[in-house]
């Protein structure tokens, strides 16, 4: 009789999401699994047949964790909370933000991301800006919006754009204002340049 696995394939994929947020896909192998878990390779295999499949599943978590972190309450203000969360996650979670943005993963971000959206699509749904504009309004507004964020983000994740611990601090000399600040301007010039 084979002996009993000491562990599942929710822990192979928490040990290969935990490698990942420390050291990027780079660091990412059935032995870094293995040594996590401390285990042989073979178990690994076990549970899910192959790397993709372990791969699929830290994207899976990480963007669950990258939509968790964005919808974190950090000013009363949910569409401005939602903008805060992504620039800060790929700040503070460069490996994650990276995973969930590499062109090798791309069929898996897609595959999961939309659900995603639809969430936070959703906690905008009592948002008075939100009420009485057309849903091909509401979507342009989101998408042009995600468009800036992911460019701020990037150069975060990339270590181009340095920001400051404090959201109080300012982004930079050329921004001349807060983090938080800025991204209500930006926010509202968005809002106000595509709401019709």
């Amino acid at each position: 009789m084979p002996p009993k696995q000491r562990f599942s394939s929710e822990d192979v994929i928490d040990a290969a999401f935990n490698i990942v947020r420390r050291h990027g896909w780079v660091g990412l192998s059935a032995r870094t699994i293995a040594k996590e878990l401390n285990s042989s390779t073979r178990p690994i295999y076990d549970h899910l047949q192959s790397m993709k499949n372990i791969e699929k599943g830290v994207v899976e978590k990480a963007l669950a964790t990258f939509v968790d972190y964005i919808a974190q309450d950090r000013t009363g203000d949910k569409w401005l909370d939602q903008a805060l969360g992504y620039v800060l996650f790929a700040s503070k979670e460069k490996h994650l933000f990276r995973c969930i943005n590499d062109e090798e993963h791309i069929q898996f971000q897609k595959e999961f991301a939309r659900k995603h959206w639809a969430k936070l699509g959703d906690q905008l749904a009592d948002d008075e800006r939100f009420q009485n504009i057309s849903e091909q309004a509401k979507n342009r507004i989101r998408v042009v919006r995600w468009f800036l964020l992911h460019g701020i983000s990037y150069l975060a994740s990339s270590g181009w754009l340095d920001l400051p611990e404090s959201e109080s601090e300012e982004v930079s000399d050329f921004v001349g204002m807060n983090l938080t600040d800025f991204l209500r301007k930006a926010n509202q010039a968005i809002y106000d340049g595509f709401k019709k």
